[in-house]
C-alpha cells in the first residue's frame, strides 16, 4: 500500500468513527444541536435611533466586562430567530420594547471580536424618544443616548463601523419609504415637527428643505391622498397654536418588507 493510499484510508476510518460518535450523542440528546462541521457563534447588534430636541441620537450601552460603550446586542440562543434575538437583547439590555426593527447587514470579519469568530447580524431600530424609559440590565451596567455625530470613536468590537452603516441605511430607507419617519414621532405631531424630523435624519439629501415645498409634497403624496391627516387637536404653548396631525400611512414593520 502506498503512503497516499494509507493516509486516505486512515482519514476515512477516522471520519467514520467521528460520524458514529456524533450520531450516538444526537440519539442520546435529540434536542441538542451538534454538527460534524465547525461553526462560528452568531449574535445580533441593534443600532437604535431616535430624535431628541430635533437631533438624531443613538442608544449605547456600557458593557459590564470591558467597561466600554457598545451597541445593544447578544448571542443567538437555540431555537431562536435572528429577529427574535434582536428584540430580546434590545429589551434585556435597555428595556426598550416595540421599536421598528430592520436587519440590514452581516459582519463576519474573523477578528472582529476578541472572544472568537462571531458573526453579527446587524439591525437598525427606530422609536420615539418620548415613549422610551431606558434602563441598564443584563450585560449592561449603563445605557445612554448619544447624539449621532458625538458617539465615541472607540466603541467595542466593530460597532463604530456598524453605527455608520446603520445611519446610511436609515437615510436610504426613509428616502425610499418616507412614512418610516413617523416611527421617530409621537402619535400626534405638527407639520413643523415632521419637517424637522426629515431634515434631522436625511439632511442635505432631503429634497424638500423649504416648508412650502414640503407641505405641498406631503399633501400630494400617494397620488393626492396625502401622507398625514388632521386630528382636530391643537398644540398650544409659547408659539401660536398649531394643528396636530397623525399618519395616514402607518410606519409599521410591513413597510420595511
Amino acid at each position: 500500500m502506498s503512503i497516499l493510499s494509507f493516509i486516505l484510508t486512515r482519514s476515512m476510518i477516522m471520519n467514520s468513527r467521528k460520524t458514529k460518535e456524533i450520531q450516538k450523542v444526537k440519539d442520546k440528546h435529540p434536542d441538542l444541536f451538534i454538527s460534524e462541521f465547525w461553526h462560528p457563534s452568531i449574535a445580533t447588534d441593534v443600532a437604535l435611533f431616535t430624535l431628541r430636541e430635533s437631533r438624531l441620537c443613538i442608544l449605547l450601552i456600557k458593557r459590564k466586562v470591558e467597561k466600554t460603550w457598545a451597541l445593544p446586542g447578544g448571542f443567538l440562543i437555540k431555537g431562536e430567530s435572528l429577529d427574535a434575538c434582536a428584540k430580546r437583547e434590545l429589551e434585556e439590555e435597555t428595556g426598550v420594547k416595540g421599536a421598528i426593527l430592520k436587519h440590514f447587514k452581516n459582519y463576519s470579519n474573523p477578528r472582529r471580536d476578541y472572544r472568537g469568530q462571531i458573526i453579527s447580524a446587524a439591525y437598525f431600530a427606530i422609536h420615539p424618544s418620548g415613549k422610551l424609559r431606558i434602563s441598564a440590565a443584563s450585560d449592561a451596567i449603563d445605557v445612554k443616548w448619544y447624539v449621532y455625530e458625538e458617539i465615541p470613536n472607540n466603541l467595542a468590537f466593530d460597532h463604530n463601523i456598524i453605527c455608520k452603516d446603520a445611519f446610511k441605511e436609515v437615510q436610504k430607507v426613509i428616502i425610499e419609504k418616507p412614512q418610516l419617519a413617523f416611527g421617530f414621532l409621537k402619535d400626534e405631531f405638527t407639520l413643523t415637527e415632521l419637517h424637522n424630523a426629515f431634515l434631522s435624519i436625511v439632511g442635505d439629501k432631503f429634497r424638500f428643505k423649504e416648508k412650502r415645498n414640503f407641505r405641498k409634497w406631503i399633501s400630494e403624496y400617494d397620488e393626492g391622498s396625502g401622507m398625514v391627516k388632521e386630528t382636530g387637536n391643537m398644540q398650544r404653548g409659547k408659539q401660536r397654536p398649531a394643528m396636530m396631525y397623525s399618519p395616514r400611512i402607518a410606519a409599521d414593520k410591513e413597510i420595511l418588507d
